[in-house]
Order: structure tokens, then sequence, then C-alpha cells
């Protein structure tokens, strides 16, 4: 029997599209996100390459858009339980290797202050379903259509905002109700988040105009 191995495989939220959750089975995690479609390969084939046994594999989507949180310390405790009773190697692609893309300063720190045997590997491109899916160019071309989006997005969420307050009476609750009513109709916030009532109350504060002084 080969070396045992863990697979770790985690990626980034879209919210502005919706994509804020991951199933926990790696499987069906892997159809949601090409991100983690392509770790899951990687990994895989690199354990059966070196003949390895792939004896655990966990998935993680993370909390923030832009870059990881110490959100993932729960994920990372379950996969070191893992590697400890199974005496294996946790395995994960570190896309930081590479321009420095998706760099996890937390996974960092905390897999290096606890006794884990751990595999990075490089995100170098590969063939999947009859095409070459290279991670960064990925990135790249998620990060234009950010940039591209980003200025309607706030925009519109700006519009909505002011017209869903003016319609309510003022009085307690009215940041709640409008905060419901934009989440029910599927406005998100300027960064694609969910509204709640006090980022209603701080962006609705924010547009009113400053009284000049006499």
């Amino acid at each position: 029997m080969g070396q045992a191995y863990v697979g770790f495989y985690w990626t980034l939220p879209v919210p502005r599209r919706g994509f804020r959750v991951l199933p926990n089975d790696v499987e069906a995690a892997a159809r949601r996100s090409r991100t983690i479609r392509y770790q899951l390969e990687v990994i895989r084939r690199f354990v059966r390459n070196e003949k390895g046994q792939l004896v655990g594999e966990a998935v993680f989507m993370e909390m923030e858009a832009d870059r990881g949180t110490e959100q993932i310390e729960e994920e990372l405790n379950r996969v070191v339980h893992l590697c400890a009773v199974h005496d294996a190697t946790l395995i994960y692609v570190d896309f930081s290797h590479v321009h420095h893309w998706r760099p996890h300063a937390f996974m960092r720190t905390y897999l290096a202050n606890h006794d884990v045997p751990r595999l990075d590997l490089r995100p170098d491109p590969v063939f999947i379903d009859g095409q070459t899916f290279d991670p960064v160019k990925h990135f790249r071309h998620w990060q234009r259509r950010h940039d591209k989006e980003a200025p309607a997005l706030r925009d519109r969420a700006r519009t909505e905002l002011k017209a869903a307050v003016r319609s309510l009476p003022e009085g307690p609750g009215r940041w709640q109700v409008a905060a419901d009513d934009l989440n029910r109709r599927g406005i998100t916030t300027g960064t694609g988040r969910r509204w709640t009532s006090e980022g209603v109350r701080k962006t609705y504060t924010r547009q009113q105009p400053v009284p000049a002084e006499d």
C-alpha cells in the first residue's frame, strides 16, 4: 500500500452571481465550481501517479469574495485530524505559486503551526473534459469580468436602496423592512452580498447630502 493522502480543495465565492455555498460532497462541489473540479483532478491524478491512496477529501467555500479568512480553520482542523488518524499527508494546490494568485495567509500560518505532513502542488494547466484548463487564466478572466460589472452593480444597489427606504415611513424597523424587501427581490449590495438592517442604514445615511454650513 502506497502513501496515504488527504485532499483539500477550496475556492472563493462570487456573491454578485449568487455563488455563495458549495455542497459538502466533493463530487457535487466539483460540478458547481470549475476551480474545485480543477483541484480535484490535479490531486487525484497526482495520487494515482504516485500509486498512493486518497483516504479523505474535503471542500471549503470561503466567506469573503476577495481573500482567504480564518473561517477556514474549522475545516483545516478536520483534515488535519484525518491526516493524524490515517498517518496521511495533506495535499492541496497552492495557487500563490504563480504570480501570487489567491494567497491564503491564514491557511499558511495554520499549517506552519501544526505538525502535519503536507504537500502543496503548483497550479499548472491540466487537460480536463477535452480542453486545457489554466487556473491563472481563469482567475484573470473573472477579475476582468468583475472589474467590468462592478460599477453597474454598485449603481443599481444605490438606486434600489434609496427607492426602497424612501417608500417606507420613518420609524422602528424601517431598515430591516427595506433589507428584507431588497433581499426578496434579489437586489444585492454593491459587493454582491445580502442586505442587513445595519448595512441599509449605513449605506442610506452615506448617500444623504451633507447640509451646507451657514
